[in-house]
Order: structure tokens, then sequence, then C-alpha cells
């Protein structure tokens, strides 16, 4: 009889898609230096993430500040991370979606 997966089903099989990524990209060929290589690996997580793996969906991606880090940025002057009080903030605040295709827009070989 077919049932959801466990959130520890679900937990493994991301990370078991991660380690089996992490291991083609240190095989690949193609890719000469460690920049592309590191680049291919960050591509291929933000496409498993975004829901373009076999055999995975795409992931919300939220912040969870702590309770107490708003308080400590309004103190300090610092902009804050909102807050997810309820189950609209999580569609609100996700930022999945999308990332493997404006990852490249980030990849500048000068930024340290």
């Amino acid at each position: 009889m077919s049932r959801a997966y466990t959130t520890e089903e679900v937990r493994t099989m991301f990370l078991e898609h991660i380690a089996a990524i992490v291991h083609w990209w240190d095989r690949e060929t193609r890719a000469t230096t460690s920049r592309e290589k590191l680049e291919g690996l960050a591509f291929s997580i933000m496409c498993a993430l975004d829901g373009c793996s076999v055999g995975l969906p795409a992931f919300a991606i939220i912040p969870l500040p702590a309770s107490e880090d708003k308080s400590y940025c309004i103190e300090n002057d610092e902009n804050w991370f909102p807050e997810i009080t309820e189950l609209s903030d999580v569609e609100k605040n996700d930022i999945g979606g999308g990332l493997h295709e404006v990852l490249h827009k980030y990849m500048d070989p000068h930024r340290t």
C-alpha cells in the first residue's frame, strides 16, 4: 500500500543524492579545474533543491532565525531575517525555485 515518505526517508534520499553528485563531480574529467568542479557541484545541488533531479521534488528553502535575532538586530540598527510564524510565511519567504538558473550570476571567479 502506498504512503507518504517519512521525514527521515526524505532526508536519507536527499543526502544520498548529494553524496552521489559529490562522487560524480569528483570523477568528472571534463571539468579540469577545482573551480569548474565546485561550480558544477553547486549547480547540481541547486538543481536538486529546485526539483530538477530525478526522484526528488523541489524543496522549500526558508530562513529560520533564532527567536532573539530580531531584537538583537533592532538594538544594533541592522536588518533581520523574517520570522516564520504561519504556514503562509513559508511560501512567502521561500527562496527556492530556479536557483540553478541564476547561480551563474553569482559565480565571479574574483569573488572572495
